[in-house]
């Protein structure tokens, strides 16, 4: 754990009672993996730039010891600052919400951020901080982890900024200023990635497109209950349209470094969606497919991407007794995770980047030739239960008309797909990269459908 925040928590996780505790914490493989198993050094040299950071750079909530919560004016001066303090980072603004609050794109590179198109083609790894915004943990982190990032001195730290640009956004500050789950209009954001009927939806969606990210992690936090009681839950994509690569990739990450890196630190760590008794899932609540949520979306997009949730209740008497050691927790689990994250484009960023690439190109094929099958329902571990959920033998395309093609262009855009006129319209061919999203967004048969389309069997 990071020096900067040594609770009382952490001196109880140290003990052998809490060191075997982290160390036995179930995971989705069977498998655990332990401090001796990793690479620190990265882990290290952020921990130092954390130590080292000039008061002026730190943030609200660390100057409060985690009484309080950043503000979101505060958050915005704060990254003004570390813009003006350090040539690593760059601010810039993707969109604006309803009110009128500015969407902020943090870009970190050494010896200065790279420009999008640059850094679209080479190695991007992005961070999408609390879309829910009465989950303020994971916008901490993404403060922490920007500054640490940003100020370190360490060879490992150039070295990774070098080779790869990390991305950051603030997902909804309306949600953030009201302290509400959705936007100002009281959408949730993590259920529009398909629709992108909301500004902060079709934000997040442009900033995938455009930067091309190799891998993503997206922040939230959970409320504990009896059975469901970790310092970190995660999951990666389970919609099964996802490229195989692509959905290996992700289940690695998360459970092998996001969760890894939690344990190492002393947390616990398990699968989002599982409860747990007696170290034992017994009851799956929830992880599915929906398209609409961020990390299903970015698989679908060929982006290696994840879920990472912590929970907002104590979940012991120490942080019953003191909210800094709650929020201190919420802060770092989602820290860990970042950083776990980061960790794995430091050793695999090649490999990331040839899958990423390779899955675009099997998912066009695949279109093109009309090849695998169309899942409407179902998930990773759980095969549909109708003929109606699921479509073996492909359509190669989508009929639609030039009027609905008017009203979905714009989403068709963001999600970077194409659509060919002919003379009853648009064609929207599945020989494209983005393949797993046509049926999703014009098929009776997803229950999400954004917009009528007739499926054709030749183009």
């Amino acid at each position: 754990m990071r020096t900067t925040r040594l609770t009382s928590r952490s001196k109880v996780l140290a003990t052998a009672a809490g060191a075997a505790l982290a160390a036995s914490v179930l995971v989705g493989s069977g498998t655990t993996a332990g401090a001796d198993q990793r690479d620190d050094a990265l882990e290290k040299a952020l921990a130092a730039a954390a130590d080292d950071a000039p008061p002026a750079l730190q943030t609200p909530f660390e100057k409060s010891g985690g009484a309080t919560w950043t503000t979101h004016p505060q958050s915005v001066q704060f990254y003004r600052q570390l813009d003006q303090s350090s040539e690593r980072v760059a601010v810039s603004n993707v969109g604006r919400t309803t009110q009128g609050r500015p969407l902020q794109l943090v870009s970190i590179g050494s010896p200065a951020p790279k420009a999008q198109t640059e850094a679209a083609d080479g190695s991007v790894a992005m961070f999408v901080c609390s879309v829910h915004g009465n989950e303020p943990s994971g916008r901490e982190a993404c403060m922490e982890l920007a500054r640490d990032l940003a100020t370190s001195t360490d060879a490992t730290v150039t070295r990774f900024l070098a080779r790869t640009t990390v991305i950051l956004i603030n997902a909804n500050p309306d949600g953030w200023v009201a302290n509400t789950r959705g936007n100002a209009d009281g959408v949730d954001v993590n259920r529009d990635y398909l629709e992108l009927a909301t500004p902060e939806g079709r934000a997040v969606t442009k900033v995938i497109r455009d930067w091309n990210p190799d891998i993503l992690n997206d922040l939230h936090e959970y409320g504990p209950s009896e059975y469901y009681r970790t310092d970190l839950l995660h999951l990666w994509p389970r919609n099964r349209n996802v490229d195989d690569q692509i959905h290996g990739l992700s289940q690695e990450m998360s459970e092998d470094y996001a969760a890894a890196q939690a344990r190492s630190e002393g947390y616990t760590a398990g699968i989002y969606g599982h409860y747990v008794k007696d170290g034992e899932p017994f009851l799956q609540v929830a992880g599915d497919e929906q398209v609409r949520i961020l990390r299903n979306y970015a698989g679908l997009v060929n982006v290696v991407g994840m879920l990472s949730e912590t929970a907002t209740r104590p979940l012991n008497d120490e942080e019953a007794a003191d909210v800094r050691v709650l929020n201190n927790r919420r802060v770092d689990t989602n820290y860990a995770s970042a950083l776990g994250s980061t960790q794995m484009v430091a050793e695999n960023r090649e490999t990331l980047a040839r899958e990423t690439a390779a899955a675009a190109e099997r998912q066009t094929e695949l279109g093109a030739s009309q090849g695998g099958v169309v899942y409407f329902a179902g998930q990773d571990d759980m095969l549909p239960t109708s003929s109606s959920e699921v479509e073996p033998e492909p359509m190669c395309g989508y009929q639609i008309t030039e009027a609905t093609f008017q009203e979905v262009k714009q989403a068709l855009r963001l999600h970077d797909l194409k659509a060919t006129r002919n003379a009853s319209g648009r064609v929207v061919s599945l020989a494209q990269p983005n393949r797993g999203l046509v049926p999703l967004i014009f098929d009776e048969r997803h229950e999400f459908r954004i917009a009528e389309g007739t499926p054709l069997e030749t183009c």
